[in-house]
């Protein structure tokens, strides 16, 4: 029976570029919110008035490799490459296994180059040669490959916020039936423009958060939906154990579980009962006793209360509940990487026994949902997510032993 193992992590976001800044960041719940421009086109017509920046990190140290894709690929192709040799950095790899797959989340289209290419076709009758190919999602995977000179299967899933969760899964997966004993997965989203197109977007399906500081409230009563980030990326680097072991890696957590599924109900709702994702939870997870669940936690009113219901049916009261974070409270909710960016979350957890605090007002009722961060033996995990489209998956990963 073949082992799967994480022993390389990369998450770019709002909080940093490296797993322990981030994770500390989460712990002292730090956040790294902007006021929109008031010279920003659509800004009289937004009713938020606060985003998440881009992550801004210092690519000099892979300049050279990464000079390629910083002239002729998108901005979300650019960062996830740098997150892939982050990742692997850390996982101490110099050159992965030639056929290491590729598997790369991606939530919503190139924003900033499609728009960039639309205005320069209106307005010059021209656009750039590079234009069609940094519009394409596929083209982020590609370059990963690209770069690192790789010719392992690479893919771009899409599967709007549950889209890094699937990344790590088809990973695992593809290792556990012995097709590749090396993935680099996770998932890259850019996600802004000159107009806030996306964000205005998000809006009129009232899941931004309209809350006066910019807040995002997870779990919370006064809950009005999440906070919107430009975006990010993250690259967990996903390996069999005996190929870790033998090259003397260090090994954060072993994934033991992945499950996915669709409602099959809305292309916007959860369906209100939950059943299909308590079914998929429940499959997971088994018997088992789950420590830790970072939760899916957008903040909108329907999303939370459906996600705190199925909670409280597989878990039962406060009481006997895992402990319960919402990264995205923090981050901001980055789409397509998300997901990745939550299991390395959970992978830190269960290094540093503890769980990052939550942004809390008048919490729901029957949820072990704390502000405060704990120190917890967290021995075994879930991190959850679930998408637009009804589109579930979650990873479950444990202590290794």
């Amino acid at each position: 029976m073949r082992r799967v193992v994480i022993t390389g992590m990369a998450p770019v976001c709002s909080l940093g570029s490296d797993h322990e800044e981030v994770f500390r960041n989460l712990c002292e719940k730090k956040q790294n919110i902007l006021k929109i421009e008031k010279n920003t086109p659509m800004k009289e017509t937004l009713i938020t008035n606060y985003f998440v920046p881009y992550p801004e990190f210092d690519d000099s140290r892979y300049a050279q490799k990464l000079a390629q894709v910083k002239k002729r690929g998108a901005k979300s192709a650019y960062t996830a490459v740098y997150a892939a040799l982050k990742a692997l950095e850390d996982a101490s790899i110099e050159k992965p296994d030639d056929d290491t797959m590729v598997f790369i989340g991606v939530g919503a289209p190139t924003m900033y180059e499609i728009s960039k290419q639309i205005l320069k076709s209106e307005h010059l009758n021209k656009i750039d040669a590079m234009g069609v190919l940094m519009a394409m999602q596929s083209s982020i995977a590609a370059w990963i490959s690209i770069v690192l000179g790789i010719h392992g299967k690479s893919a771009v899933l899409s599967m709007a916020c549950a889209s890094g969760t699937e990344s790590v899964g088809m990973g695992y997966e593809n290792i556990l039936n012995g097709k590749c004993d090396m993935a680099l997965c996770g998932g890259s989203d850019y996600l802004t423009d000159d107009n806030l197109t996306l964000l205005k977007g998000f809006e009129n399906l009232k899941a931004i958060s309209d809350d006066k500081e910019g807040l995002s409230l997870p779990f919370s009563k006064e809950r009005s939906g999440f906070l919107f980030s430009e975006g990010s990326a993250a690259v967990l680097v996903v390996e069999e154990l005996e190929h870790a072991l033998k090259r003397g890696a260090e090994i954060y957590a072993e994934i033991t579980g992945f499950e996915s599924s669709s409602d099959g109900y809305s292309v916007v709702s959860m369906h209100e009962d939950g059943r299909i994702i308590k079914q998929m939870l429940r499959k997971l997870i088994g018997d088992k006793k789950i420590d830790y669940y970072n939760a899916h936690a957008t903040g909108t009113r329907l999303n939370d209360e459906v996600e705190a219901g199925v909670i409280q049916e597989l878990f039962g009261d406060k009481e006997t509940q895992p402990a319960i974070s919402a990264t995205k409270a923090f981050i901001g909710h980055t789409l397509g990487a998300s997901g990745a960016i939550e299991i390395a979350v959970c992978a830190d957890s269960i290094r540093h026994r503890k769980v990052h605090g939550n942004i809390c007002k008048d919490v729901m009722d029957n949820l072990n949902y704390e502000s405060q961060t704990r120190d917890i033996d967290v021995d075994r995990a879930v991190s959850a997510s679930f998408g637009f489209g009804g589109h579930n998956a979650a990873v479950m990963i444990e202590r290794y032993k």
